[in-house]
């Protein structure tokens, strides 16, 4: 029910109350039956959450290879399968327990007492009890405990920002209003979570818990968890690779039947083809990789809560940007001074006389408190105390002090321009001068106070005792924003630079936020601005239309934010940016969220990236990160892709062109257990490169893996394939089977070592690179180096099907397997760097 529309009396009679209150004993029944004023929240069945992580492609995969491997008496194989599965189960319930504190987190509020009246009689109770019906009493620096019509008022104004992201006070009155209002126009209304910033109002408690506006949060927070664009996408390419392993197999087993190998010893092979051509190290080395990224990101001031989401940065296409607090410091301060006749000490001197102190109990008026921090900085001839303050009234729109001037007294003004500007007494032309200055300053998008002063001869009891036919001096404007943060500007211009397109939401007036949007850089037309009043009329069609070419988004409301994310999402991979209670919705919305640390704690609960230092800047530091961590999984993939499919070539190859299996099933997954393991994580470990800020995102629905990068891989496993096969064959007619097979072995590894070195970097030169230290690298590479040497010359080699090897053959062939593939891929990369450069879309 709208109850803004509703007059007291009609307000009361529907939620069959009195201005006095209920009594105990009805307020009891309305307990049990709407139930205590607190969050409920919804929640999955225990089932569900224990079984969601082994739902994906990826890991339906491991669990066949785990059948596979015990079937096949691999028990090594099974249990590091096993270990895999279980840790990335153990990886989703942590990231699950810490998205689900963002709906605990709207529970967590502290104890909060509230005056109520109960059939006139005022008691204090918990927040918690409050009911539809109850009649609160609200005073300076209260929490409002529910939404509320307000039934009675005085200078009351309330602090929204956490709700509606308007950064000033919000006046509030009595008086019924028209239909289809917005929040933050509803101003005989208070809503849960807001601040009661001066003055005093009894309001009639009309929804509590849920049904509240801060409630409807939750319900909005409770959106399913999605797969991040990185996951869906190594989820759709396993998929891929299933279907071609599956396909490969079934060849595999029909050419090894038909070469008349036994069916128990094709079928053993197939298997361990099968196995082997899979990337199980892939999820553990992703794991491993993105928990080492989150503890760079920490020492960077950017607290990473799920992992997922660093790879989702990384991705980014579009930044949803709160205003404030994020873009600026939610601080008022005074950006200018005006006078009609340029008489700035005037202004200055009633500006700080016109200040209203605050007690050490009340919560300071954000304008007060933006006055005073000027004033403290351009301090005026002379230094007052006043004899009485007079808080803001409403009706008058004024506020103000009062000082003796020996035996007169001098009453010091400040409020509403049009007001202040009526009641003085000004010429025609300073009248003229003083509009046509209002209009400029609020059309720089600031917030204006006017001043102005009177001699009495005695003290007023309230401002409403103030003569209509008072002569008030007019002493000028004070122009107010909220003060941009220094680092904002360059931040977005970086973003902007990297391709990526930044928004900013805000729940400011159109002209404040066209002005601030203009200042960050952002827009330049007032046609990039969008009033999000007009969302309600337009379909979701309409409004990515509309969305394609806007910048800047004006009088946001917190359920808008959710839509305008769900429209962008649909085309971007998004982030979102915030700090506030409304910004909730679109945090947990976003595939990113990215919390301000000075926020609300839900908002940071809400978050997957917490920015400790709240620099916007520090968001470019992390997508510059997520950037590196993006490519290097790619590499990953790429690396690994091309070694298991090189080893399922050579299998089939030997089975295509009539030679001998050159490999047993236990050498295939040697070196795909030993070399790609001790390989693969170092390569996820490279430093970024510089072009990961200099090209433009990918589109949202672009594939893991370019073309190009595809091409690689077929150019890398085909000459894996020949080269091992060719060596395979000529060492079988000089030595024999046993011979040939170990040189295959010993050239299939030092391969895939190349290939590790070349999988440094997508397009840069080995030479180049390997200037570049990654100490990881080297340990991995002579891991896998002394494993490989004791599967050959150790009392371990039998096992392996492993026959001595001369030490010139072993020189040339691991030579010739390490220099041909490190030629043929940096020819690879120079066509990439020449024909290729200009084409980002392609790479």
């Amino acid at each position: 029910m709208a109850f803004y529309t509703k007059s007291v009396k009609q307000t009361l009679d529907d939620l069959q109350t009195t201005s006095s209150g209920l009594s105990a004993i009805e307020s009891k029944q309305r307990l049990r039956q709407y139930g205590p004023n607190s969050i409920k929240l919804r929640t999955e069945p225990l089932w569900r959450k224990l079984l969601e992580p082994f739902l994906s492609v990826f890991m339906a995969v491991l669990v066949v290879a785990i059948g596979i491997s015990l079937w096949h008496r691999s028990y090594f194989d099974a249990a590091i399968i096993g270990a895999i599965i279980l840790l990335n189960a153990l990886i989703y319930y942590v990231q699950r327990f810490s998205t689900e504190r963002i709906l605990r987190s709207l529970q967590k509020r502290s104890t909060v007492k509230v005056e109520v009246l109960r059939k006139g009689k005022s008691v204090t109770v918990d927040a918690v009890n409050i009911v539809p019906g109850d009649v609160i009493v609200l005073d300076e620096g209260d929490k409002i405990p529910a939404d509320a019509r307000i039934i009675e008022a005085r200078s009351f104004r309330v602090d929204e920002s956490q709700l509606t992201g308007e950064s000033l006070p919000i006046s509030k009155q009595v008086e019924t209003l028209g239909a289809d209002r917005q929040i933050y126009e509803q101003s005989n209304m208070v809503f849960q979570g807001s601040f009661v910033i001066g003055g005093e109002a009894r309001a009639v408690v009309v929804a509590t818990g849920n049904n509240t506006e801060f409630g409807r949060l939750s319900d909005l927070s409770a959106t399913s968890e999605e797969v991040n664009p990185v996951e869906r996408k190594i989820d759709a390419l396993i998929t891929q690779i299933v279907i071609v392993i599956s396909l490969i197999a079934l060849v595999t087993m029909g050419l090894a039947l038909w070469r008349g190998i036994a069916w128990d010893e094709a079928l053993r092979f197939v298997i361990a083809l099968s196995v082997s051509a899979v990337p199980e190290n892939l999820p553990i080395a992703i794991s491993i990789i993105l928990v080492l990224a989150m503890q760079r990101m920490a020492r960077r001031k950017a607290l990473v809560r799920t992992m997922g989401s660093i790879e989702s940065i990384g991705a980014i296409t579009t930044i949803a940007t709160d205003k404030t607090g994020t873009l600026t410091h939610n601080k008022l301060s005074v950006q200018e001074l005006w006078h009609p006749r340029n008489q700035r000490k005037y202004t200055l001197q009633t500006l700080a006389d016109a200040i209203v102190p605050h007690t050490r109990h009340s919560v300071a008026d954000p304008l007060d408190t933006a006055f005073r921090s000027f004033i403290a900085k351009n301090p005026p001839a002379n230094v007052r105390k006043p004899i009485k303050a007079y808080q803001f009234e409403h009706a008058l729109a004024l506020s103000g002090a009062l000082y003796h001037n020996g035996t007169q007294y001098i009453l010091t003004l400040k409020g509403a321009p049009e007001q202040m500007v009526e009641r003085c007494d000004l010429a025609e032309g300073e009248r003229e001068r003083a509009t046509v200055e209002l209009h400029h300053l609020t059309g720089l998008g600031f917030r204006v106070i006017a001043l102005g002063h009177a001699t009495l001869k005695k003290p007023l009891e309230s401002l409403e005792a103030l003569s209509p036919r008072q002569h008030i001096t007019f002493d000028g404007f004070v122009a107010i924003a909220d003060t941009l943060r220094t680092e904002a500007k360059s931040a977005i211009a970086t973003a902007q630079a990297a391709g990526i397109t930044v928004r900013m939401i805000t729940g400011d007036h159109f002209e404040t936020a066209y002005h601030i949007g203009r200042e960050l850089g952002l827009v330049h037309h007032r046609s990039e601005v969008f009033d999000s009043r007009q969302m309600s009329m337009m379909s979701d069609d309409d409004l990515a239309e509309r969305l394609k070419t806007i910048r800047v988004c004006a009088r946001v409301l917190p359920e808008y934010k959710h839509r305008i994310l769900e429209i962008l999402k649909q085309r971007d991979i998004t982030a979102m940016t915030g700090d506030g209670v409304n910004d909730i919705p679109a945090l947990t919305n976003a595939h990113v969220g990215v919390a301000m640390g000075s926020g609300a704690q839900i908002a940071k609960d809400a978050g997957d990236i917490i920015l400790l230092n709240n620099n916007f800047q520090s968001i470019v530091s992390a997508i510059h990160e997520g950037r590196t961590v993006y490519a290097n999984i790619k590499r990953m993939v790429t690396y690994l892709l091309s070694t298991n499919l090189g080893e399922v070539l050579v299998s089939l190859g030997s089975l295509i062109v009539g030679l001998p299996l050159p490999l047993t099933p236990v050498q295939i997954l040697w070196i795909n257990i030993v070399t790609d393991s001790a390989m693969v994580i170092p390569i996820g470990m490279e430093p970024g490169e510089a072009r990961n800020m200099k090209q433009p995102p990918k589109p949202a629905n672009a594939p893991l893996l370019s073309t190009f990068m595809i091409s690689r891989i077929i150019i890398m496993a085909l000459l894996m394939a020949v080269l091992v096969l060719t060596l395979y064959a000529l060492f079988d007619h000089w030595h024999g089977a046993d011979y040939a097979r170990t040189v295959a072995f010993c050239a299939l590894a030092t391969v895939q070592w190349a290939g590790a070195f070349e999988a440094r970097s997508d397009y840069e030169s080995l030479f180049r690179r390997i200037k570049k230290r990654n100490t990881p690298f080297l340990v991995g590479l002579l891991v896998a180096v002394g494993l490989q040497l004791i599967a050959i010359a150790s009392p371990f080699a039998p096992y392996l099907h492993v026959a001595p090897v001369t030490a010139t053959d072993f020189a040339i062939v691991t030579t010739v397997a390490f220099v041909l593939p490190i030629i043929v891929l940096e020819l690879h990369k120079w066509f990439g760097r020449t024909f290729l450069g200009k084409r980002p879309e392609l790479n």
